[in-house]
């Protein structure tokens, strides 16, 4: 029984070290690699050295992964570009594998310590990150140590029976594949293979099916996340997936050679271990990358699962034989902005829906809208400043120009503010793993779904010159500038309380209410029908 609760213990400290780095290090260099996965779609060879870089950064190969599955949501990366990124993440991921192959297990306990010095003695989110860094660092290699002690106190009947389950290849494979599958983390599995082969229990023969396994597990984070995602983020995680498999096959009909290629390189069983991790990825990286345009292509072709998103840069309703009759043109160039309009909502629910479960790609989704949103709203503006008549346009006419593109210029600050603004505390939230109190949430929620029901009314208002509506409108508006004050109040009242939550995340839930605000500020700046 003891063997199993230390078992997991050490386990769990793995995977807490593992959400450490990955967590310190993400904080750091967060804003590098939205800017590197940005350029991936430039070529093959430079995604593959993008995807390695993000992911040495990191320690964390799914999160590039999903990363990518929002920006091809998005139309920010191609699915060319985003085979080379995965490939490459496959090879960094490999670094973790590497350092635990070295025994430096010794070290752990000090890093820990260390980690734990920077956080109390140097203030600010980089010391922050790099505290994280250090003890998570720290709590992998002491699990390691502690699994290794572990398995020094088998007895020989214990002994029998491991080695019986993993000399069986298929069970080795399945056991891998599963534990992987659930904990989400390759490195895991293989550094409890690594431990046992370090204890005299496994061969780099009965490893291999240990690390297929995990290669093949490991996808299961994208896998997950699929259920969320629409057809292009779809394509991703089912392309990770298939090219695993594809090394699976390969290696599995060319096991010998393989074997050999892996012991040719000097080093113990734990250094063959990591390296056939390593050479897996390298091997299927080498075998995809070449024909990456035409697996493109094929997935493209035959991958059908999900919705496809539109985005709504071409224009529905503009119809350029009306431009020299006003009345006609305006009605249509209106119907264009409601279409806007509803986008623009869209994007607040988005961001809402992505706050509240901490839904990272939704941000890349958000500045993808953003930039649909200001290409329609370009060809809106166009269309309605060409409007002409023989004679002239009207003072009324003239008028309703100026608020057609009026109209248009309020929904594109708005969205700005959406996807810059919102996207950057869906970032902090999600990256820094902040809770907001429970209280402050629930306010948040609530002042959330009350913006939300203004701007859709502010919409269907648009083009309706009924003075009781302006009136309900303006008294909305009224309530929501109340309602802000109300809950900057209560905020206060937490934080002289000394509730924990409330102190921690007082910018963010600030800076969320603040951003709420502004986009009611700027919805009651809409001119004349809506005359607020």
């Amino acid at each position: 029984m003891m063997f199993i609760i230390t078992s997991l213990a050490a386990l769990a400290l793995f995977l807490f070290g593992i959400d450490l780095i990955n967590s310190g290090l993400s904080k750091l260099f967060s804003e590098q690699i939205k800017k590197f996965l940005s350029l991936a779609s430039k070529s093959v060879l430079g995604a593959i050295l993008i995807g390695v870089v993000v992911t040495v950064l990191i320690q964390n190969s799914n999160t590039p992964v999903v990363m990518l599955m929002g920006f091809a949501t998005s139309r920010l990366i191609d699915l060319r570009g985003a085979i080379g990124v995965i490939l490459g993440a496959d090879i960094g991921s490999t670094l973790t594998v590497q350092i635990l192959s070295f025994n430096l297990y010794g070290f752990g306990l000090f890093l820990i310590a260390a980690g734990f010095l920077i956080r109390i003695i140097v203030r600010g989110p980089k010391a922050g990150a790099a505290a994280s860094f250090f003890t998570g660092l720290g709590f992998i290699l002491f699990s390691m140590n502690l699994l290794n002690n572990l398995l020094g106190t088998i007895n020989p009947q214990q002994s029998g029976l491991i080695k019986l389950v993993l000399h069986n290849p298929f069970i080795g494979f399945t056991v891998s594949l599963v534990l992987t599958s659930v904990i989400q983390s390759s490195a895991a599995t293989i550094g409890i293979a690594i431990s046992l082969a370090n204890a005299g229990f496994l061969s780099l023969n009965g490893a291999l099916p240990i690390i297929l396994g995990a290669n093949i597990g490991t996808c299961s984070t994208a896998l997950f996340a699929m259920i969320n995602a629409d057809r292009a983020g779809r394509r991703i995680a089912i392309a990770h997936l298939l090219f695993k498999i594809a090394g699976v096959i390969i290696v599995a009909l060319l096991f010998h050679p393989f074997i050999r290629l892996t012991s040719a390189i000097p080093g113990n069983v734990a250094h063959q271990i990591a390296n056939a991790h390593t050479l897996f990825n390298i091997m299927i990286t080498l075998i995809i990358a070449p024909f990456a345009g035409t697996v493109a292509r094929f997935v493209d072709r035959y991958v059908k699962t999900g919705k496809e998103v539109e985005l709504p840069g071409i224009p529905r309703y503009l119809d350029e034989s009306v431009l020299s009759t006003p009345s006609l043109a305006f009605d249509y160039a209106l119907k264009e902005i409601v279409r806007l309009a509803q986008y623009v909502a869209s994007m607040l629910a988005i961001s809402y829906s992505a706050l509240s479960k901490n839904d990272l790609w939704s941000s890349n989704e958000l500045n993808a809208m953003d930039d649909a949103v200001e290409s329609l709203a370009s060809k809106i503006k166009l269309y309605a400043v060409r409007v002409s008549a023989p004679t002239g346009l009207t003072q009324a006419e003239a008028s309703s120009q100026f608020e057609l593109i009026t109209y248009v210029k309020n929904f594109e600050v708005i969205s700005s503010i959406i996807s810059q603004n919102l996207s950057s505390e869906i970032e902090k939230k999600t990256i820094g793993g902040y809770r907001l109190s429970d209280e402050g949430w629930l306010e948040i929620k609530a002042y959330f779904s009350e913006v939300m029901q203004f701007f859709k009314d502010i919409v269907a208002a648009i083009g309706n010159d009924d003075p009781g509506i302006n009136t309900a409108l303006r008294e909305r508006k009224k309530k929501l500038a109340q309602e802000e004050l109300l809950l900057l109040k209560h905020h206060l009242g937490r934080l002289n309380k000394q509730n924990a939550e409330s102190i921690e995340t007082s910018a963010m839930h600030i800076e969320i209410v603040s951003i709420l605000r502004h986009i009611t500020s700027q919805l009651a700046y809409m001119v004349k029908p809506i005359n607020l």
